[in-house]
């Protein structure tokens, strides 16, 4: 500003020679024009060694204080050379009151020292430019009068900067502990669902070694198979809970590049193969290879699920459909089936942990609502996003899209 009010004097016609002091204002300007690069390059240095030390904090708040008289001055003098009664017009000082009151941030002690030596200045340099008593007295007035505004707007300024804190640093600190909260319940639910497993195994074991048994009548032989299957059932869970804290405690997994026609294909026929559901299931590949990265065991967990859930809400003559399709440069990977659909009032909640929009298969599969935040998990990791569009006794389609790798070879694929 200073440098401006110099050009504009010496390259313009503006007629600043007819102001009155026109020799102290621009001496003061000058004197300004010096002093202001001390207070930047010292702020620079001051903000670069802040965290180091104490003292490097206490000189920073005198720089501040420092700085805040050199504007208020400056305003104060703007008023006192160019204004033949200052309380006629006390605009400059008015600004520079106000400019410090709104950007400064200062505690209650400073903010009476700034006014102390502002009061104190004006007052030692109001008799040089108004010889008269009553005028000077007047004009103490209307100082004091500017000094209280600029007093009430620095408090409030202080009181909103550091509500604005308090509150920064409690929501700092919540997230902390959430996230502190985050990690322990991850590696407690690791270390119980992993030393779970064992002794479901062992149980498992005996109930297959006592199966042998040729003495074995029929109702222990249901027995048997009841603890069995609650075993694997027991198993499933675990693997969910720790493939849940997997997930949230590693950010990275190991990917590679995959063509997914016959990634699918492959997924498709060992589901056929093993006789995993009642339903049928068939895949629709593309004419060309589709390549993108992914990390194998955990995609396949993704499809598994998404397959065994068609399958759980589909009867026996319905069918499952996997189609694997390329449009606008995205991959999308969809998982259809024809069975009782999903009600509207749960689609938003059926990707969320723990879902309260789990229920019960059309066979009686029951499940804790855990699969489909995985399978989101797994899919978000790769950088995609999974959707869902269901009519209730129409069906379900899950889409998973996904970016491909581009490859410049053109092999046919058969569907």
């Amino acid at each position: 500003m200073n440098l401006t009010i110099r050009f504009i004097g010496k390259y313009t016609s503006v007629p600043f020679n007819s102001l009155d002091n026109i020799d102290e204002i621009d001496r003061a300007n000058l004197l300004s024009t010096i002093i202001t690069p001390f207070f930047y390059f010292g702020s620079i240095l001051l903000i670069k060694y802040f965290e180091r030390n104490r003292l490097v904090s206490i000189i920073g708040r005198a720089l501040i204080l420092l700085f805040a008289l050199f504007v208020i001055t400056n305003g104060m003098r703007v008023t006192f050379f160019v204004m033949h009664n200052p309380r006629n017009s006390l605009v400059m000082y008015l600004a520079a009151l106000m400019l410090v009151g709104v950007f400064f941030t200062f505690e209650f002690y400073e903010t009476l020292f700034v006014i102390f030596i502002a009061a104190t200045t004006f007052m030692l340099i109001l008799p040089y430019y108004q010889h008269s008593l009553g005028e000077q007295l007047l004009n103490d007035i209307v100082s004091f009068v500017l000094l209280v505004m600029f007093f009430c707007i620095s408090r409030f300024i202080f009181s909103y900067r550091a509500d604005n804190y308090l509150k920064l640093k409690a929501i700092e600190e919540k997230n902390l502990q959430i996230e502190t909260a985050s990690q322990l319940k991850n590696e407690i639910l690791g270390i119980v669902a992993h030393d779970l497993r064992n002794p479901l195994a062992a149980i498992k074991t005996i109930a297959m070694m006592m199966e042998e048994d040729v003495t074995m009548d029929a109702d222990n032989l249901d027995s048997l198979q009841m603890i069995k299957t609650s075993c694997d059932k027991a198993t499933s869970i675990i693997n969910d809970l720790i493939e849940t804290a997997q997930n949230d405690k590693d950010n990275e997994f190991d990917i590679e590049e995959v063509e997914l026609n016959q990634y699918l294909l492959k997924i498709v026929d060992e589901w056929v193969k093993n006789k995993k559901g009642q339903a049928n299931i068939l895949f629709y590949g593309t004419d060309q290879p589709i390549y993108t990265h992914i990390n194998l065991e955990k995609m396949q967990r993704v499809l598994d699920n998404l397959i065994s859930n068609a399958i759980k809400f589909s009867g026996e003559n319905d069918h499952v459909e996997i189609i694997l399709r390329e449009v606008e440069g995205l991959i999308f990977i969809d998982v259809k089936d024809f069975g009782m659909g999903i009600p509207e009032k749960l689609l938003p909640y059926i990707f969320d942990r723990f879902s309260r929009a789990s229920r019960r298969g059309i066979r009686g599969e029951e499940s804790i609502g855990l699969g489909l935040s995985i399978v989101r998990q797994i899919v978000r990791k790769h950088g995609g996003e999974i959707e869902v569009h269901s009519t209730e006794a129409q069906g379900t389609t899950f889409t998973i899209n996904m970016t491909p790798v581009k490859h410049s070879n053109n092999i046919s694929l058969i569907k």
